[in-house]
């Protein structure tokens, strides 16, 4: 193949001119490429391993920029954002990491202009998710190079690459809803819960200016009510509160289990003690551990038993007792490792005596 008469394609494919052309050559030129023509006709190939290590870097900022363009806005105390720092996050790793690099390249049919030793080309690497991955980051690092290390050209390609703008508008708006927070709550394994239904339970105000109050339904019972000046507003606002009970509910249930599995161990150890005729369970009062706060006190209690100790914790004493009561009934029933049987030897068999062969 003719790199030279592909270069048109491939920059209208990237959003991007490029004055020096040896710069996009490099970027899809692999290191299997340049051994093979090493010294060949007196050219000197580059492969796109070092453009590839600059485009890495540089993606990310790029990204972040786009997202304080998208979804950041200035103020006089500071930025407010969209969406949270762990959702910005979730975002960026998506859009950058391997699979979708790998995606995006073979989408606009890049990986078929890869300069590739013929080796690399009897294996068809150029379709493998890794190559694509190394081939977008190689161009993203020409680009900042032949633009004189000018951002806004490297932020305009990406853009247009990777269609950030779309993707973080659509995850925003996943990320943002109450609606399919609770939507995902309710199919969670752990809950098996019906899907919600949204029902309008009252209207007030004039016709110009109404504010619905709607009913968020899982199976008959309303977990949650809210009003908006329209029915999507009410809906956010009825799921908000429906998961926020959800969630309320499913951690007292959660604490009293541990609550009743640790009284019920820390009175097995008892049993075990009458039936082994040992000495009771002793505790040891630790204090309060480092997490306590003015607010919020947790305390450590260590038990010991029949030569073993375990420690546990709690919001109050007896829960740290009952928790490190658990803890040891865990440590002393835990099976043992069975041992392997011994090997069964051969019976070793005697020579008969020079008596028994005359007999």
């Amino acid at each position: 193949m003719n790199f030279d008469n592909h270069i048109n394609e491939i920059e209208k494919k990237i959003g991007y001119t490029f004055k020096d052309k040896s710069l996009l050559r490099q970027a899809f030129t692999r290191t299997s490429f340049c051994n093979e023509n090493k010294g060949k006709g007196g050219k000197r190939y580059q492969s796109n391993e070092v453009l590839e290590f600059f485009g890495d870097s540089l993606l990310s900022a790029a990204i972040v920029t786009l997202f304080m363009k998208d979804a950041a806005e200035r103020y006089e105390y500071g930025i407010s954002t969209a969406l949270k720092e762990g959702d910005f996050s979730n975002i960026k790793s998506k859009l950058s990491e391997k699979k979708n690099l790998s995606v995006v390249t073979k989408r606009l049919g890049l990986q078929e202009y890869l300069l590739l030793g013929k080796g690399d080309e009897k294996k068809q690497i150029a379709n493998e998710p890794s190559v694509m991955e190394d081939l977008f980051e190689s161009i993203i690092g020409a680009i900042y190079i032949d633009s004189n290390n000018d951002m806004k050209r490297v932020i305009a390609s990406v853009s247009r690459m990777l269609n950030v703008t779309e993707y973080l508008a659509d995850n925003t708006a996943a990320a943002q809803s109450p609606k399919n927070a609770l939507q995902e709550w309710c199919a969670d394994k752990k809950h098996r819960m019906p899907a919600p239904v949204y029902k309008t339970i009252g209207e007030s105000g004039l016709d110009h200016e109404k504010t619905y109050e709607r009913a968020c339904y899982i199976g008959d019972k309303i977990f949650g009510i809210g009003k908006g000046k329209n029915l999507k507003s009410a809906d956010a606002a009825a799921a908000e509160a429906a998961l926020e009970a959800l969630t309320a509910e499913y951690d007292a249930k959660k604490a009293k289990s541990a609550v009743q599995d640790s009284a019920e161990a820390l009175q097995r150890l008892r049993e075990i003690a009458q039936r082994e005729k040992k000495p009771s369970p002793e505790f040891r009062d630790l204090g309060e551990t480092k997490r306590s706060t003015e607010t919020t006190r947790e305390y450590e209690i260590e038990c010991r038993f029949m030569g073993c100790s375990a420690k546990g914790c709690g919001i109050s004493k007896k829960d740290a007792k009952a928790a490190s009561a658990k803890a040891l009934l865990a440590l002393i029933t835990k099976p043992k490792k069975q041992q392997k049987p011994a090997k069964k030897t051969a019976p070793v068999s005697k020579k008969p005596t020079k008596k028994q062969n005359k007999a």
